[in-house]
């Protein structure tokens, strides 16, 4: 997936989140705020979707450290 647009709002994040490797509960944004309401409903939507979820926190990808 490509990157979004810095411009986004909270809920076009949260939508984007799951295809760049967040899960649910990396949510950036505090407890009780708009912003976090917001970013799950978006996330809640890609999963619905049918975008694969993400578990605990931030998805670990191989990296193989021989090419630096």
């Amino acid at each position: 997936m490509d990157s979004p647009q810095n411009d986004l709002d909270a809920r076009a994040l949260g939508r984007a989140a799951p295809g760049k490797g967040l899960a649910r509960e990396a949510c950036p944004y505090a407890a009780g705020t708009e912003a976090r309401t917001l970013w799950l409903s978006g996330y809640d939507d890609a999963v619905s979707d049918g975008i694969e979820p993400v578990t605990g926190g931030i998805a670990k990808h191989p990296v193989d450290g021989s090419a630096r």
